[in-house]
């Protein structure tokens, strides 16, 4: 398999029919893009596989972290499903750990499906204001959105990323080059 790796830009940008891993800190875009995915009809609602409404459906808003075994452990039979189906599946959770990658990963090459990381790299100024524009819930405590972003500087790199087994990198767009999530998601295409 080779690697590739693009920042978009160019025009409808192909990403493979596989695993779409989407890497960002909080209020970074990752929920907007794919739900502008669903939305344009690239993928179906049960291609989005995210922690948060896994976390919801589960035990509903509470956040607490000893519900992360059971939290993962579906997140594990939704996205090993689909693959298994050769479906698409967006995963769609902050992904900046290394650890909750190469989780993801394994499924991936297990049922021989190609790896994406869509980064969505967007400066610590914008991720504070977009996420103190969130209501109720969707709120992460401050602290949370720097410690990610932090988190994502240091270990989202694309070396890092073609070295855990990703095949594509694609760097979303958005606010600092004048876009949307929605304008991103109509740019980044699936292919099959």
């Amino acid at each position: 398999m080779s690697i590739m790796t693009y920042a978009v830009g160019r025009g409808n940008e192909g990403v493979p029919n596989g695993l779409i891993l989407l890497v960002g800190p909080p209020a970074s875009g990752k929920s907007s893009f794919a739900r502008a995915w669903v939305e344009r009809g690239q993928l179906d609602r049960d291609g989005v596989v995210s922690c948060d409404s896994i976390r919801s459906e589960l035990v509903g808003n509470r956040v607490d972290v000893s519900d992360d075994p059971v939290v993962f452990d579906e997140m594990d039979r939704r996205v090993a499903a689909r693959l298994e189906a050769a479906l698409p599946v967006v995963v769609d959770a902050t992904n900046v750990i290394p650890d909750a990658r190469i989780r993801m990963i394994f499924w991936a090459r297990r049922y021989g499906r190609p790896v994406t990381a869509l980064r969505f790299r967007v400066a610590v100024e914008i991720l504070v204001h977009r996420n103190a524009e969130r209501l109720g819930h969707a709120r992460v405590p401050l602290d949370d959105v720097l410690r990610y972003a932090t988190v994502a500087a240091l270990h989202t790199d694309r070396a890092q990323l073609f070295d855990e087994g990703i095949t594509v990198v694609v760097d979303v767009p958005g606010e600092a080059e004048g876009m949307s999530p929605a304008q991103a998601a109509e740019m980044i295409r699936l292919t099959a």
